[in-house]
């Protein structure tokens, strides 16, 4: 092996359980945890040499597997169809049973992430506003509803197979 893999190898690879841990916490799901880990090891690798000069090798790697699950998080959200949109509006008794189903779902959310769901979807409140309402930052606006989110998510897909 030489010099320049040895020195990846001791300077990078003992950050993988950090950079692990970071994207399965933002993407909530190991697999593509260790994909987006694994292609940030591959664009380390392959700018190994315009990484000399960095000074927190660890910070550097969290804010890169960051971006990547941001990325990957951006290309998974859904689209919805316009015409499937204007069709719910002709089906009122349909929209009132499935808002219903919303409220209930909302309600055995954790306390703090069925309120900033609330401001933000039924309140129409903006993320500055929900921070200022929970008294947080609004980076911790966007961790809860992403929360909040999967979970809804989950919940939906378990009353959908009853």
């Amino acid at each position: 092996m030489n010099t320049e893999a040895k020195q990846f190898q001791t300077d990078y690879l003992p950050l993988q359980p950090a950079m692990q841990r970071m994207a399965e916490s933002l993407l909530g799901n190991e697999q593509d945890a260790a994909d987006v880990v694994q292609d940030c090891f591959v664009t380390l690798w392959t700018d190994r040499r315009k990484l000399r000069n960095v000074e927190n090798r660890e910070a550097w790697c969290i804010m890169l597997v960051k971006r990547r699950c941001v990325d990957m998080l951006r290309r998974r959200r859904p689209m919805v169809d316009i015409d499937t949109v204007n069709n719910l509006a002709d089906e009122p008794a349909e929209d009132d049973t499935r808002l219903r189903l919303a409220l209930q779902l909302v309600d055995r959310l954790p306390e703090r992430q069925a309120q900033a769901v609330r401001l933000r979807h039924f309140d129409d409140a903006d993320t500055q506003t929900i921070a200022r309402t929970m008294q947080i930052n609004e980076g911790n606006v966007y961790t809860i509803l992403s929360r909040a989110y999967k979970s809804l998510k989950q919940m939906i897909l378990d009353y959908e197979k009853e």
